[in-house]
């Protein structure tokens, strides 16, 4: 799918998305892509949601459509407090539902949001989903997973290679939802965007079985090809390695922008 960024624009903003249920039984992670094309407005949100039957699918599903309806509040004059408050209205909204209604008790979800306006991008996020940026098949940016095992990193106590087969692998440290005050990670100064920039939005049941390097070399060598066959070639690799690896593998869920 292509989009031109902007009235006045000479960027394309095209994006790609894949959600899978995997080996599971179901699909707990959710997405969204709102566009303003004609003012050079876009918001691409992934969510991964964590709890029992239903409770992590409708935890993810609010905190999609909470942060999508907010994005029409946001512009570049206010978007560091309303990246916040985005985030802060998912949470609460996650955290009244969840308190009336016993089924969905302590349901939770991480969350990934980037917003484009212009030729800037801005982005905030919530536990182990992640963003990764890459330029010129440099990356430019990686995520800081809220979890344990991140702390075990920047601790030296594991390496970064350690992280995916490690056993707190799973405990994430920051929800929407979750009982404890909220402070989400918010880059709010505004990355100026140029052709060749990739930006990839991805659950964790994604990023567990790609490195890198496979990053790295997808926006080297997959130039001139779409953002969605990209992201199919990507996940239906992941599968495969997935379903080689264990029976009930994660839902998957990536979504890949690419600026022409």
């Amino acid at each position: 799918m292509s989009l031109w960024a902007g009235k006045g624009k000479t960027l394309k903003i095209e994006y790609g998305i894949k959600t899978l249920t995997g080996g599971r039984s179901e699909n707990q992670d959710n997405w969204n892509a709102v566009i303003d094309e004609k003012n050079g407005r876009y918001c691409f949100v992934v969510a991964d949601g964590l709890g029992g039957h239903k409770g992590g699918q409708v935890a993810s599903q609010i905190a999609v459509n909470t942060i999508t309806e907010f994005f029409s509040k946001i512009d570049e004059d206010n978007v560091q407090q309303q990246l916040v408050n985005a985030m802060l209205a998912a949470h609460n909204a996650i955290k009244e539902r969840s308190s009336s209604d016993h089924l969905l008790r302590n349901m939770q979800s991480t969350c990934v949001m980037v917003v484009i306006l212009g030729e800037k991008v801005f982005w905030t996020y919530v536990g182990d989903s992640r963003i990764y940026i890459y330029r010129g098949g440099e990356p430019l940016y990686k995520s800081k997973d809220h979890s344990v095992v991140q702390l075990l990193v920047d601790m030296g106590e594991i390496t970064p290679d350690e992280v995916k087969d490690h056993p707190d692998r799973n405990r994430v440290l920051k929800t929407l939802g979750m009982p404890e005050e909220l402070k989400p990670a918010v880059f709010a100064n505004g990355l100026i965007l140029q052709p060749g920039d990739y930006i990839l939005l991805c659950t964790d049941g994604f990023w567990e079985y790609i490195i890198d390097s496979d990053l790295q070399n997808l926006s080297l060598h997959f130039t001139n090809i779409p953002a969605q066959k990209i992201i199919d070639i990507l996940v239906k690799g992941i599968v495969k390695i997935a379903q080689q690896t264990k029976e009930r593998y994660d839902n998957i869920t990536a979504q890949l922008i690419i600026v022409r």
